[in-house]
């Protein structure tokens, strides 16, 4: 009967189910997509991206977090890329008190193992809004984990959802805290640095002449900044003459 399904707000998952269900998303594969987007997420092997587009995977993860979203993930295998994908998109919808809701993201921490996955995740984490000051005590734990991926959900979390004015300053002194020589947690840094530039021109410029940034960081952050189309071409020449 799961081959006729194709909604998938199931009140029940078992292993049969979701077999059935992997049946489905490898129906929906696109192998020229998965050839352009294996190209962009390295380090996740071409066959375990089956390339299924973001629209349809979050069409998915919908009508998923309809039925029991729990049960779902308790199979979710993780074996591709896409699973990954849905299990964040699903936590962003699910409906659940605070302590579960951290120990749901807790759980999925393990299975970020790649930019796209790190900030669809973080993108879609909806409840932040309704938990912003308990939840901002946590990203610490994230930030101060050692572990690069999870370190950067802490960085685009802050990017997203907390370059708010009562935060900003926080934000900066948390993401210049960071130490690493990973690539994707200083692009994340980098990042976050020029979005705040472009929202908060003054606050960040002060932060750019104290921060402990390493000099790789900090250049690509201002060029970043000096990219946006939010930051005036007065500032774009000043942040030129503060390259390292």
């Amino acid at each position: 009967m799961f081959k006729e399904i194709k909604e998938w707000d199931l009140e029940h998952w078992d292993e049969n189910s979701y077999r059935y269900f992997l049946e489905y998303i490898q129906g929906q594969a696109d192998s020229g997509y998965r050839e352009f987007h294996s190209n962009l997420v390295p380090g996740k092997e071409q066959e375990l991206i089956l390339g299924i587009r973001m629209p349809k995977l979050r069409e998915i993860g919908r009508e998923i977090a309809k039925g029991n979203w729990r049960e779902y993930l308790e199979e979710n295998t993780h074996h591709y890329y896409e699973e990954s994908m849905l299990h964040g998109i699903v936590l962003g919808l699910g409906r659940m008190d605070y302590e579960e809701w951290i120990r749901q993201i807790r759980a999925f921490l393990p299975y970020v193992d790649n930019w796209a996955v790190c900030d669809c995740f973080c993108s879609g984490l909806k409840q932040v809004k309704q938990y912003q000051e308990p939840f901002w005590q946590q990203i610490d734990s994230y930030i101060n984990s050692g572990e690069p991926w999870t370190i950067r959900v802490g960085l685009v979390l802050m990017l997203d959802h907390y370059l708010l004015d009562s935060y900003v300053e926080q934000v900066l002194e948390r993401c210049d805290q960071v130490l690493s020589p990973h690539y994707y947690v200083r692009m994340a840094q980098a990042w976050l640095v020029s979005t705040a530039y472009a929202k908060y021109p003054e606050r960040t410029h002060g932060y750019l002449l104290r921060c402990r940034l390493d000099d790789w960081t900090y250049n690509k952050a201002l060029q970043k900044a000096r990219e946006s189309y939010r930051v005036s071409a007065e500032r774009k020449e000043l942040l030129k003459q503060m390259k390292r």
